[in-house]
């Protein structure tokens, strides 16, 4: 079959989409079951809202935070932060000082709110410097620490908390991959790179292992390889080598990585056309069972479905959840597959219902081995939970009104789970809401 119409949208077209249906307009709606009723945190914007991203406390505070970059000048994006104290709601987003554009991730050390951040070098594409700053339980921010320069802009980043309270920055840009450890709320270590200057991650996953430690796993150039790095606790990831090779033609995407008792668990959409012209593409994983064990990678999804869109996640059990889109002609649908903590692999997928083309789900897991997925169905960000010991997710309910893009969502050490998204297309409102278990 060719390439299914919706998924060309979903890669290539997201503008003409969202275009087409902005006369219809919409307000964010009441509260969904379990959640407390959305915010509007950002006012309409003219400027196209980018890159958000959120993180809660082990005390049940919340951060959410994003850009706003114009394609036409990149060099005045800004970065904005809205924050929530434990039991009450967010605030009004404020524009964050100390030079910083873009908030490219967020994560707590204890009441510490740790902010990756990028800024531009005069003459330079945004955003060629990676900072790192503090927000400490007095609300007073830190002095930005330097990781990064001279990067050549489009930068990524991801920060994981370890354990002892360690934490890892990643970040990835067009000049190559770094990493840089801290500890608690310590300055980071002098970052080192993964690859060669030059050579840029695609698609990247990183997490904390089991003993205390954290791997990186990434592709470059076409996507025929997964690399991986991995570090003891104490120290960042580094000796990077292939893990694995798919063949020649194949690509691989959404590359994920989690833990799982005894070792780690890597996952991606793997794509081609065949020789008479037909796409395909499949939601594959493996299990890492150490250096010396071979990889065996095993479909996710059926063969005669077309996967995008993967998103995994794991529990400090065991449990894992996987997500992603199966596409057919103009209609995309949501499937999951669960897999309990001791089990041999991931059960048969189940449907959840329509998702929309342009954005896949995203799918977390909370201390209590619950879980929820969260995508955009009709325009409308909408979540199905899977209480603890369950093997179905219940049915979906909406959460926000109309338009709904740029989708985050995550659940914190306390299990308050955190959501934001934006609503509209050429004026954009920035919208979050709680779980109200928070």
């Amino acid at each position: 079959m060719e390439r299914p119409a919706a998924l060309i949208r979903a890669r290539r077209a997201f503008t003409t989409i969202a275009a087409a249906a902005a006369i219809w307009g919409g307000a964010a709606s009441t509260a969904s079951a379990g959640w407390k009723p959305p915010v509007e945190i950002a006012a309409p914007s003219s400027i196209e809202v980018v890159g958000s991203e959120v993180a809660s406390s082990q005390a049940g505070a919340a951060a959410v935070s994003f850009n706003e970059v114009n394609e036409d000048a990149q060099g005045t994006a800004a970065a904005f932060l809205s924050l929530a104290s434990p039991h009450a709601t967010f605030g009004a987003a404020q524009r964050l000082g100390a030079g910083a554009q873009e908030v490219l991730a967020l994560a707590y050390s204890g009441t510490t709110l740790e902010l990756l951040t990028a800024r531009n070098t005069p003459g330079q594409p945004c955003c060629t410097t990676v900072d790192v700053t503090r927000r400490g339980p007095g609300g007073a921010f830190s002095g930005p620490q330097q990781l990064v320069s001279n990067v050549g802009g489009g930068t990524t980043g991801r920060l994981v908390p370890l354990a002892d309270g360690r934490l890892l920055a990643v970040i990835g840009a067009p000049q190559g991959l770094w990493v840089a450890e801290a500890r608690g709320t310590g300055r980071f270590a002098r970052a080192r790179a993964l690859t060669p200057t030059g050579v840029s991650p695609v698609a990247l996953g990183v997490t904390g292992t089991p003993d205390g430690g954290s791997t990186a796993v990434w592709t470059e150039g076409s996507g025929e390889s997964v690399f991986i790095a991995s570090g003891a606790p104490g120290a960042p990831p580094s000796r990077p080598h292939t893990l694995l090779t798919v063949a020649p033609g194949h690509t691989i995407d959404d590359l994920q990585l989690v833990p799982r008792t005894g070792g780690l668990t890597v996952a991606w959409t793997e794509s081609w056309t065949d020789a008479l012209g037909q796409y395909h593409a499949h939601a594959m994983a493996a299990d890492l069972l150490g250096s010396a064990q071979p990889i065996r990678p095993r479909a996710l999804s059926a063969p005669a479905n077309v996967a995008s869109f993967l998103s995994l996640a794991a529990d400090g059990h065991g449990d894992q959840v996987a997500a992603w889109n199966v596409c057919s002609s103009d209609l995309c649908a949501l499937q999951s597959s669960i897999r309990k903590a001791g089990g041999a692999w991931f059960g048969a997928p189940s449907r959840l219902g329509r998702i929309d083309a342009v954005a896949g789900p995203l799918v977390t897991m909370a201390p209590d081995r619950s879980s929820l997925i969260a995508w955009i169905r009709g325009g409308q960000v909408v979540l199905a939970g899977l209480p603890r010991g369950a093997l179905h997710f219940r049915a979906p309910r909406p959460l926000s009104g109309a338009l709904a893009a740029d989708l985050a969502l995550g659940f914190g050490p306390s299990g308050v789970a955190v959501a934001t998204w934006t609503q509209g297309t050429y004026s954009p409102d920035v919208f979050a809401s709680l779980s109200s278990g928070g």
